[in-house]
């Protein structure tokens, strides 16, 4: 009775699905030995080779006279590695539109699922972003298991663990979180998982989805995770006892917990000399300070304290705005807008006229502007200076809130002066400090100060840093 009721299901759902237009779901009817065999699957999505030559095929060949059931297809016919059974048949529709095939015996209790899922993917290549000279080339694609099989492929400890999520009502995609288990903080982990588990939306196409979903504050501006685009870079994330979040169909890993300084290293930091590492990282931290702070000091000195100039120079600089018809504050809103127009449009463009419009843009705008003297020659030095220096961090993300923050900078200083200064950078770092990362503090080492940790990360070598950062709170503190 019990093989009839499923029986009646299983052709009940067949039935059901033969009925929806525009589902293309392939249902391919066997007859072996006066059983019903049916194979359901999408086309599109399934590996049809593998499909006919490892399932369809051994089927039809099967010529033995005994009754054939799921267990005998399993065990003896299908060439298939990942195999397994479910007797919901309302979980059909949902393996097959993930890519699986599912074989249905009319007579049988239970069906059969076989992974014979084919996505489109691209080779492992180099990395579009954290380019480096030393490190290896493999970068993340948008395929979720070969990322895994990147991670796992450098670190071969067992008790390295993948906990995998589906997330997305309707796109069902797959979420790894990989972390070390005797490394990582438990804390940190079911922080993690917690949120993760709360996200209820109807799809993820890529992992700044999660990247938000992740922030202790939608409004937040600075970010709380990291992004990853090398495989070396995310393993040394993790055996540092951090957690990495895979997505599929994205070619960025995400870190977590990120603190504010660490956006500012290298893999090359760590493979070259001691002493280029530590000066690679002051060129990159000034570069983030005149970014944030170049414009602005430029309209406090020209419009309150032009006095701090040298005598010759002040003269200079005035002979140079004598034609200028705005005032500072709206000569360098005006360079840095269209330094982000130009920023924008160089992005956006295809690869091979991009570059060439960035830079004929900067050199024909600067000059024509210069020439009909609406800005002053210094406005343009800065304005090109500030840009060029946005990109020397690794992780470009810190510094799309430098983007935002030099424009606020640039009018309280238009208005108040130094003074204005001032009170903006004040207001930025203690906003900096407040933040935290899976609980974190994000300005450590820094705040509160550990003298050992900061050392290790300037010095960036690994025959120093003996010990894992003391702010990550690790199971396991000893690296060496």
């Amino acid at each position: 009775m019990k093989k009839l009721e499923n029986q009646n299901k299983f052709i009940d759902k067949i039935e059901e699905l033969r009925r929806q237009e525009g589902l293309e779901i392939n249902i391919r009817k066997l007859n072996i030995n006066e059983n019903e065999v049916y194979v359901l699957f999408i086309m599109h999505i399934v590996d049809r080779q593998r499909l006919s030559d490892d399932i369809i095929r051994p089927l039809l060949r099967y010529d033995k006279s005994n009754d054939i059931t799921v267990d005998t297809i399993s065990d003896s016919i299908i060439y298939m590695d990942d195999v397994i059974f479910d007797n919901d048949e309302n979980n059909i529709i949902n393996y097959v539109l993930n890519g699986r095939s599912v074989i249905i015996i009319g007579n049988d209790e239970k069906y059969i699922v076989t992974n014979t899922k084919k996505v489109a993917k691209r080779t492992p290549d180099s990395p579009e972003i954290e380019n480096t000279i030393r490190g290896p080339k493999d970068a993340f694609t948008e395929n979720f298991y070969t990322n895994l099989s990147l991670i796992r492929y450098r670190i071969k400890d067992p008790n390295l663990r993948i906990d995998k999520f589906t997330i997305g009502k309707r796109t069902k995609t797959n979420v790894g979180v990989i972390y070390i288990s005797d490394i990582a903080n438990p804390k940190y982990v079911n922080e993690v998982k917690k949120k993760l588990s709360a996200i209820d939306i109807d799809g993820i196409v890529e992992s700044g989805y999660i990247q938000k979903f992740l922030l202790n504050n939608v409004f937040d501006l600075f970010p709380q995770t990291g992004i990853i685009s090398r495989s070396d870079k995310a393993s040394a994330n993790i055996l540092e006892g951090k957690i990495c979040i895979v997505v599929e169909g994205s070619n960025f890993v995400l870190s977590a917990p990120r603190t504010f300084i660490e956006f500012f290293d290298s893999g090359d930091d760590h493979y070259d000399n001691l002493y280029l590492g530590i000066f690679s990282k002051c060129l990159r931290i000034l570069s983030f300070t005149l970014t944030l702070t170049l414009s602005s000091l430029y309209v406090a000195v020209v419009a309150f304290h032009s006095d701090i100039l040298p005598e010759l120079y002040i003269l200079s600089l005035a002979v140079s705005r004598a034609t200028v018809p705005f005032n500072a504050l709206l000569e360098a809103v005006l360079m840095e807008g269209i330094a982000e127009i130009l920023r924008e449009a160089s992005i956006r463009l295809p690869k091979q006229i991009g570059p060439a419009i960035g830079i004929v843009g900067t050199i024909v705008i600067g000059q024509a502007a210069v020439a009909a003297g609406l800005v002053s020659p210094l406005m343009v030095i800065i304005a090109s200076l500030s840009t060029m220096c946005s990109f020397v961090a690794p992780d470009y993300t810190i510094m799309n809130p430098v983007r935002i923050l030099k424009f606020m900078l640039i009018f309280v200083t238009g208005i108040f002066g130094l003074f204005g200064f001032v009170m903006g950078m004040t207001v930025i770092v203690i906003n900096v400090i407040s933040h935290n990362s899976l609980g974190v503090p994000y300005f450590a080492p820094i705040a509160p100060f550990n003298f050992k940790d900061l050392r290790n990360f300037i010095f960036s070598d690994v025959t120093l840093a003996k010990k894992r950062p003391d702010f990550l709170n690790t199971q396991d503190k000893t690296r060496q």
